[in-house]
């Protein structure tokens, strides 16, 4: 079998991650040609009922979004979100830890990614959904490339490099002097192997933002990237952790500060 083009493949919790975390090296990717997709842990609704939007509005903003984004390939795993609590009956995060696992590695290698990305260990600002998906995720990728490990979800496929989106404790400091009150957990500057300049692809990855209309409704805190200021500075760069994969090339940690470089 021959072995489809290498690309990128983000790996998210919750319609809108997508956008927000990795929408600029997406769009950027997409522009240049190369293979994308994007695979969504939940559907971003609730398991008691009480999600602000209707029913399949949250999976269809983001149908929305991916197009903007230029996304060739993406999925959705039959997950609800788990909210801040981290539970419910058909959360994530009360589903078997394997199962998820499981779930990663099938669509891993169905894509067939050379980079993967998702979250840092604080699942970015600590949601419990996209702690799991940090974690699940590192394990996924090791798995896939094992034959021995879920044989029946495909051939085993290696992973060249991960990729993990974090917040720079410079980004911190600088949105503490203007007043933020709620600081996000943060990577020391020294870690972050890569800064993705994605100011050139900010407008498309703000529309992509906005198709979560809503998020907007509801009052998330993503409305307040409506203020250019603030939406230059903290979506106008992508900020990454680098971990080389089970497929990483000799050198490969090296030339890692390129980030996705290797992804066409």
């Amino acid at each position: 079998m021959t072995d489809r083009p290498r690309g990128l493949m983000a790996i998210h919790a919750h319609p809108d991650d997508e956008a927000l975390w990795t929408g600029g090296v997406l769009a950027q990717h997409a522009a240049e040609g190369r293979p994308t997709a994007v695979l969504t842990c939940t559907d971003g609704e609730l398991p008691d009922g009480a999600s602000f939007a209707a029913t399949g509005t949250r999976v269809k903003e983001l149908g929305q979004a991916l197009t903007v984004l230029g996304v060739a390939e993406s999925g959705v795993l039959p997950y609800r979100d788990s909210g801040h609590l981290g539970m419910g009956r058909g959360s994530l995060c009360e589903a078997p830890f394997d199962q998820v696992v499981g779930d990663l590695v099938a669509r891993i290698r169905s894509f067939r990614p050379a980079a993967v990305t998702t979250y840092d260990a604080n699942g970015m600002f600590g949601h419990p959904d996209h702690v799991r998906v940090h974690r699940a995720v590192l394990a996924a990728v090791e798995a896939a490339a094992s034959p021995y490990q879920w044989p029946q979800a495909g051939t085993a496929w290696s992973v060249e490099s991960l990729w993990l989106s974090t917040v720079p404790a410079s980004l911190i400091r600088t949105l503490t002097g203007l007043g933020l009150e709620s600081p996000l957990p943060c990577s020391p500057d020294e870690r972050i192997a890569a800064a993705v300049d994605v100011r050139p692809w900010l407008d498309v990855k703000w529309e992509a933002v906005r198709a979560h209309a809503s998020e907007f409704e509801r009052g998330a805190r993503i409305a307040a990237f409506e203020e250019p200021q603030l939406r230059t500075l903290c979506l106008g760069t992508e900020w990454f952790l680098h971990r080389s994969g089970p497929g990483a090339r000799v050198g490969s940690a090296a030339v890692g500060a390129r980030l996705l470089a290797d992804a066409h």
